[in-house]
């Protein structure tokens, strides 16, 4: 009997432990991995509500008569969107880098609802381009070589990027474990911010901390007339100025093309000569030799400069004549001529005298006749008091008028882009910048 009972025990023994080997407890079951862990890293990453971001280009589209506009609704994006297989009611994301403001790298994740629609959307494109397919990591992969694209999907995501930057992407798209999100990812998504927006973007690149940025938050938002970019730039060292409450500044003009109005306190500035900002002067101002230090030692922080539009002006010339006896003779006579029009402030301290004189010794400014020239600029009047130095080409010096704004227009081409700090903190500025839209939409009309 006891040895009946031993042999049942080792046999139920031996069923657990082959059962214990075979359902293995102790192993978790593997979880895919969710839509985020697969994200991939970039100097840029972003996101954006596609719907949200057209509901935006509503006003522009329809005010400057787009052609496509009806292509870029909401609703049709939308449809499309469930057709194909793709939820875009959930944010698309983006990442890549750039070179010299041009993208170098880019992709796009999309969140997909029914993979089994992903296919037929993608070669729907056969019938416009060239498509191919091939595999990477035992994965299909779609190619568009008009187009430099290359796709990849899988069962709630697809990637969309580049030729050149797709396999770097993909692997980590394709490999990605559960909870492996990027850090970085993770704070972008968590971040406050802009999080109304329709459109959101963070940059963390070495070009930046070139110019002492660690890093710049922006986002998006657009009328009829213009895009504009809220953006917050985070310094690595403290802002080596502060905004003053209010300064002296010229009123934009009908055909203004550029216009500087900025109050600054620049203490720290002066001192602080190993501040990136500071080597990004140094570097512009030792092309024309400009005396950068003693400028900043003689400069109380304001400036107004605004160019743009036509004045007409008098210049003498001179030309060779014969007199009565035939004897050559030189003659002067005057001309108009209608050059740009030309208007510089800023705010000055004791040794202005000592400073103008070395832009004269370095040739940056020179005399003519009763005028100055300062580098290619037209000839212009000079007016110094206790307080500042202008310089002008309007018969009579331009009024100002006490604001304070701090801000930078400069036209690109006939696209007026507007700069605007709006506040500083310690390390932190924040600002805007408006872009007009009006000439870029007309050269698309015109090319339609």
């Amino acid at each position: 009997m006891r040895r009946v009972v031993a042999l049942g025990a080792f046999v139920l023994i031996g069923v657990g432990v082959i059962a214990l080997l075979i359902i293995k407890p102790w192993e978790e079951e593997v979880q895919p991995p969710r839509f985020l862990d697969r994200l991939p890293m970039d100097d840029i990453i972003g996101r954006t509500n596609v719907l949200n971001l057209s509901r935006d280009l509503i006003p522009t589209t329809y005010n400057n008569q787009i052609s496509f506009r009806e292509f870029i609704s909401p609703e049709f994006i939308l449809s499309q969107g469930k057709t194909n297989g793709l939820n875009l009611q959930r944010p698309v994301y983006f990442f890549g880098n750039e070179n010299n403001l041009e993208l170098e790298k880019w992709g796009v994740m999309i969140h997909v609802s029914d993979s089994s629609k992903v296919y037929g959307g993608i070669t729907r494109f056969d019938k416009i381009t060239e498509l191919k397919d091939s595999t990477l990591f035992d994965q299909r992969i779609f190619i568009f070589p008009e187009y430099n694209i290359t796709v990849a999907y899988g069962k709630d995501w697809l990637l969309l990027s580049d030729r050149k930057s797709f396999k770097k992407y993909f692997d980590h798209v394709y490999n990605a474990r559960i909870k492996s999100i990027y850090p970085r990812w993770r704070r972008f998504i968590e971040e406050k911010m802009y999080s109304e927006k329709s459109l959101q973007v963070s940059v963390i690149s070495k070009e930046l901390r070139k110019y002492g940025v660690e890093s710049a938050l922006i986002a998006s938002s657009s009328d009829s007339l213009s895009l504009t970019l809220h953006a917050r730039v985070t310094n690595i060292d403290t802002i080596p100025f502060a905004l003053k409450d209010s300064g002296e500044r010229f009123e934009q003009t009908e055909f203004t093309r550029r216009l500087i109005n900025l109050h600054l306190n620049i203490d720290r500035l002066k001192e602080d000569t190993d501040h990136p900002l500071y080597a990004v002067l140094a570097k512009a101002a030792r092309k024309i030799s400009f005396p950068l230090s003693d400028f900043l030692e003689t400069w109380n922080g304001d400036i107004t400069y605004r160019q743009g539009g036509l004045q007409t002006i008098v210049e003498p010339y001179i030309v060779s004549e014969l007199d009565e006896n035939f004897n050559i003779t030189e003659v002067v006579k005057y001309k108009q001529k209608k050059i740009s029009g030309f208007a510089l402030q800023m705010s000055m301290g004791d040794n202005r005298p000592e400073f103008i004189r070395k832009l004269y010794s370095k040739g940056i400014l020179t005399r003519e006749e009763n005028k100055v020239r300062m580098l290619y600029f037209p000839p212009m009047k000079m007016l110094t008091d206790d307080e500042s130095v202008s310089f002008y080409t309007s018969s009579f010096q331009p009024a100002t008028i006490a604001d304070s704004t701090q801000s930078v227009l400069w036209d690109f081409n006939y696209t007026p882009v507007l700069f605007t700090i709006d506040s500083l903190e310690s390390k932190v500025a924040y600002g805007k910048i408006n872009i007009g839209l009006t000439k870029f939409l007309k050269d698309k009309l015109k090319q339609e």
